[in-house]
């Protein structure tokens, strides 16, 4: 009898902390924490949130942070307003708003686009959600131009170099000697 009571007194509890502290539970899930993109290529960053309050009345910001702080886009009463021109027509929420998705798109995505990203949720009459992750946009290398310099003389040494004007991370270039092929030796023709 008494495990019983033990145990009707702990749900009263869980539901009672629910009823008077509905927002402590909620928060914004975000699977990845940091993200990587190829320049030029969709991104999604995904987050979502689940909350005992309806979701129709919530405002949503995505933000990013590099040197400064910039909204990108929001979501209240039924209006999404895009914000820095940085991200203009290549923006958007992947769910119809309002929804517990929040997830945002990003089409052509650019090195500048490397950065921190904060999704918040603004419930009214409740503590508000925040999320953060981190992209890095990989920059494919730029062709390289390559050098010699120094006479290439047998015996004599000579510096190859190589560089790319572009490429995030920087490109870096390993110089590996092969063996010689061989060498196919044709004797010389007598004349008949």
């Amino acid at each position: 009898m008494e495990m019983y009571t033990l145990r009707k007194f702990g749900t009263l509890l869980s539901l009672a902390f629910l009823l008077y502290f509905p927002g402590v539970l909620a928060q914004i899930q975000m699977p990845q924490s940091i993200m990587k993109v190829i320049e030029g290529q969709k991104v999604v960053l995904q987050a979502w949130y689940s909350t005992s309050y309806s979701i129709g009345k919530n405002t949503v910001l995505w933000n990013f942070v590099a040197n400064n702080s910039q909204l990108i886009i929001s979501y209240t009463l039924d209006s999404i307003s895009l914000g820095s021109p940085q991200f203009e027509e290549r923006v958007g929420f992947t769910a119809t708003m309002p929804s517990a998705n929040l997830s945002l798109y990003i089409n052509n995505t650019k090195e500048s686009d490397s950065g921190r990203y904060f999704c918040q949720v603004i419930i009214p009459g409740a503590q508000g959600l925040t999320g953060e992750l981190i992209l890095n946009v990989i920059v494919p290398p730029a062709v390289p131009e390559c050098a010699l310099s120094g006479k290439p003389v047998l015996k004599g040494n000579v510096t190859l170099s190589c560089k790319s004007k572009s490429g995030k991370p920087i490109p870096m270039y390993k110089w590996q000697k092969t063996s010689p092929t061989s060498e196919v030796f044709f004797s010389p023709m007598l004349s008949e």
